[in-house]
């Protein structure tokens, strides 16, 4: 097996690339993941572009190292250092995959699925994801530059989720034909807004959860035909990842 130790090495600065910048996840289309439990989830479900791990990697998660060598076009051995040099973490396991981006369409027989609307925060959208396969959703739709589901905090939160999870990133254009079958609720507070609980959702129900700072667009406001509320006490407003957890358990419901 192939030993790197220069941080000069095109697939370390790769690696590092990946992990530190979007821009350069969408100039290549690609990602990257590190640790056990991701590297062993890409392994499951995508091909590995490049993977390098340490030595101490090797002796602490063998099964995972192998599983992801086997499906790596490239695998290196790399120092301590130079995990520690490529890891957006504090404490490295030691293994890092790259990849194509990929995922799953939404299927046209969905019956639930989750807009988001500018959802900033990639620990939301992880989190987000990962409850959504949790509570059976269908899909998630993303509008409005919402975090990126490929970054390192996203994946991390997600635990792998992410590669489950069927999406769909459409044109502005597009949204109001895509959801032209489904009945349409905003997560919002509104005088017209129906609390939630109270609510029998259709077999065909999207929900809308907006931005953590300025809710939802009024563009998407738009095409929300009902509006629904979370009642809570003392609390002014529930995180958003919160908030769609607790949308997506009444979802389930239907």
């Amino acid at each position: 097996m192939e030993s790197i130790t220069s941080r000069k090495n095109t697939d370390v600065r790769m690696m590092k690339s990946l992990i530190k910048s979007a821009e350069y996840r969408r100039e290549t289309d690609m990602f990257a993941v590190e640790g056990d439990h991701l590297c062993g989830e890409l392994a499951e479900h995508s091909q590995i572009e490049c993977f390098l791990y340490t030595e101490k990697a090797e002796q602490k998660y063998p099964s995972t190292i192998k599983k992801a060598a086997s499906r790596a076009l490239s695998a290196a051995v790399i120092t301590d250092e130079l995990s520690e040099y490529i890891s957006d973490t504090k404490t490295p396991q030691g293994m890092f995959a790259a990849a194509e981006r990929f995922g799953s369409p939404i299927r046209e027989d969905a019956r639930r699925i989750v807009v988001l609307d500018g959802v900033q925060d990639p620990g939301n959208v992880g989190t987000i994801i990962r409850t959504a396969e949790a509570f059976g959703i269908d899909g998630i739709v993303y509008l409005n530059n919402c975090a990126d589901r490929f970054s390192p905090k996203t994946l991390r939160a997600s635990m792998g989720s992410v590669f489950r999870v069927p999406s769909l990133i459409p044109t502005p254009n597009s949204v109001p034909k895509f959801l032209e079958d489904f009945t349409v609720y905003g997560a919002m507070l509104d005088d017209t807004a129906k609390r939630l609980g109270e609510v029998k959702f259709p077999e065909k129900t999207a929900i809308v959860i907006g931005s953590e700072g300025a809710g939802i667009s009024p563009e998407v406001a738009e095409i929300c035909g009902e509006k629904i509320y979370i009642p809570i006490n003392g609390a002014e407003s529930l995180n958003a990842a919160i908030a769609a957890a607790v949308i997506m358990w009444e979802m389930r419901k239907v």
